[in-house]
């Protein structure tokens, strides 16, 4: 039987929303679903088979909700933990009891509890001290979503829930990615969605056949919730799981299948000449073969990720949207238009890129003798201002 896992992680759970909709695309079913925290009601929605409701519910979901008019909207992480330890020392941690609103209402028993799928969570009940790891069959349907909410609750930021007198906490103290639940629960085979969020992680007792989907770019901060960052965690969650079944290529930005190699095959001729002219000495060359990890008898592929990764972080450094599915040519040519929009501006106010525009001005005017001083100082740079270069002049 396959199973798929639920790590916990805060506002970082739109990203397996991402995850679901990449497998419903593929068709990928499965067995069991298993999930600790956000984890878990993210799999009481896949289990009850609702996607756009689980939409719906990370679209609602935000600082707003949680914290009213004392919310502070920014994407500073130490805004956001000085507004939850403020709340922690005046209220003792944060009311969820409008999330559980929204729970409460997305959350369809009927079809929760006839669902083919098997379903499990974690929490932890700190009024005896142990863990609760309990299934579907288990759960009374009129606790089912003070369950969940249990499972959720991230002590200390918000107050421990209370289950018929007794206190549970977030189920992440015990078992963040509960693999060893769903291998109780008869799995052979696990889809293990790990969102790398705070929380313990037990090991497997036994290997079996996984696949482990981790985010390849930064989520957002898993207590800053709101609407924007939930769908940039949502498109990134369905870019990885693309990329780990083979449909789509990239590890921080996404392509389209095949991509890659056509973009390395129409630029690489280039990009290796202008090397050579530059790299006349052996200490030149092991300054950047050091740069980029690699030894000078890389194959085929190799070349391909070498070329990739300088592909990428030019991409980064000129802020280019992480999110999206790109063919090699609108990235090149988005690429392009940031590059032509910096050189247009001589007072130029981005230091991060400052040095790669330098660079690609001395390649322009072809004074090699300047660029190889620079390959000692800033190799990393000089290689993504040959790519621009690359891309300019073919």
């Amino acid at each position: 039987m396959k199973a798929l896992v639920l790590s916990g992680g805060g506002s970082k759970g739109s990203y397996q929303i991402g995850v679901w909709k990449a497998l419903r695309k593929l068709h990928i079913k499965f067995d069991i679903v298993t999930g600790t925290s956000a984890g878990a009601l993210n799999g009481a929605l896949i289990t009850q088979g609702s996607f756009y409701k689980a939409l719906k519910v990370w679209q609602k979901i935000n600082l707003k909700v949680l914290f009213g008019e004392d919310a502070i909207l920014s994407n500073n992480s130490l805004d956001i933990y000085k507004m939850y330890g403020k709340n922690i020392l005046k209220n003792g941690g944060m009311d969820v009891k409008e999330i559980e609103n929204i729970i409460d209402k997305a959350i369809n028993k009927n079809k929760f509890y006839k669902s083919k799928i098997n379903y499990g969570l974690v929490t932890f009940n700190l009024s005896k001290n142990k863990p609760i790891e309990i299934e579907k069959k288990d759960i009374p349907s009129d606790k089912l979503v003070d369950y969940l909410m249990a499972s959720a609750s991230c002590y200390p930021a918000f107050k421990k829930k209370d289950i018929e007198g007794l206190k549970f906490i977030d189920g992440g103290f015990y078992d963040n990615l509960p693999i060893n639940l769903a291998l109780n629960m008869g799995a052979d085979e696990i889809i293990a969605v790990d969102l790398r969020a705070p929380g313990v992680k037990k090991n497997p007792k036994k290997r079996i056949p996984t696949t482990t989907i981790i985010p390849n770019n930064k989520l957002t901060n898993f207590l800053n919730f709101y609407e924007e960052g939930n769908i940039k965690n949502i498109k990134f969650g369905y870019n990885d799981t693309m990329k780990i079944y083979g449909k789509l290529e990239g590890n921080e930005f996404t392509f389209k299948k095949n991509h890659l190699k056509k973009n390395c095959k129409y630029y690489q001729e280039i990009y290796e000449h202008i090397i050579k002219n530059i790299l006349n000495s052996k200490t030149l060359i092991k300054a950047i073969t050091d740069v980029l990890n690699i030894t000078t008898n890389e194959n085929v592929n190799s070349r391909e990720n070498i070329f990739l990764k300088i592909m990428e972080q030019t991409g980064k450094s000129f802020n280019l949207d992480e999110t999206i599915i790109y063919s090699y040519k609108k990235f090149n040519r988005l690429l392009k238009k940031q590059l032509n929009k910096y050189l247009k501006n001589n007072n130029l106010q981005n230091k991060k890129i400052a040095t790669e525009i330098e660079l690609y001005k001395k390649l322009k005017e072809s004074n090699y003798k300047e660029l190889q001083k620079k390959v000692l100082t800033h190799p990393f740079e000089l290689l993504k201002a040959i790519y621009l270069f690359s891309i300019s002049e073919a």
